[in-house]
């Protein structure tokens, strides 16, 4: 089977019925004289279109998994991972669990200087949830998840889901009890390799106290804002941070 995630170089003068299927979503690529003429239709509704000019040939669409940020509109910046099974960590230690998030489908004009968005559709339907109060709470993209401690026991649906390594540390005088956790994704770049899709690093949630409180922080040191979406060739890394301070 031909992989969907990649690039795909396309002939702007030449380009005849080039299609990509994901499910209900068909995306349908045809020269329309010096340019391409990009349409996906969602069933039978004509969802997204767009023409694209260019002066090079061919023409090049990065089609990638992308973080859950930009369907129906982009309203959130966090992801709400709700584990379905609770973790109880003992006082002083850590655990290293695997988990499942949410992706989108990206489509964008490439070049060698700059990319730009196209199009991002979701195979599934959206969910929010409020972390916090509702006077300061945030929102954030929601889901709930599997884990497990055996990566392989988590198996991510093919341009649905991602899979998430989350390292769990618990600096606290008591055992805890861990069901959530949320993610920080603003300009995130998500890796894949034979269609599968994974979060790049490892979401680090560090549980401590401070002032007889429990201060609970969660880093993401991952890939950012990347131009090459192809793989995993560019190293450059960000620390994304989130203060967990309405509970986990």
């Amino acid at each position: 089977m031909e992989e969907l995630l990649g690039h795909h170089r396309l002939q702007s003068k030449t380009t005849r019925d080039y299609h990509l299927v994901f499910g209900e979503n068909r995306i349908e690529i045809n020269s329309a004289g010096s340019s391409l003429s990009y349409k996906r239709h969602t069933g039978s509704v004509l969802a997204a279109e767009a023409m694209i000019v260019s002066n090079e040939d061919p023409v090049i669409i990065g089609v990638f998994p992308s973080p859950p940020l930009f369907t129906p509109t982009a309203v959130a910046k966090n992801l709400y991972l709700n584990f379905r099974t609770p973790v109880v960590i003992d006082q002083r230690s850590q655990a290293v669990v695997y988990a499942k998030m949410p992706i989108e489908i990206g489509i964008y004009r490439q070049s060698k200087d700059e990319e730009m968005l196209v199009d991002a559709f979701s195979r599934t339907r959206q969910q929010y949830a409020l972390y916090g109060s509702p006077e300061s709470g945030v929102v954030c993209r929601y889901t709930e998840t599997e884990i497990s401690t055996n990566k392989y026991d988590i198996k991510p649906v093919k341009y649905e889901e991602a899979q998430v390594r989350i390292r769990i540390k618990n600096d606290i005088d008591n055992v805890v009890k861990v069901s959530k956790v949320i993610v920080p994704m603003d300009g995130v770049v998500l890796d894949h390799a034979h269609d599968d899709a994974w979060l790049p690093g490892s979401v680090e949630m560090d549980l401590n106290t401070s002032f007889s409180k429990d201060v609970v922080q969660v880093r993401l040191s991952t890939k950012v804002k990347r131009l090459d979406k192809t793989s995993t060739r560019v190293k450059n890394e960000e620390t994304l941070v989130f203060l967990m301070d309405a509970g986990y």
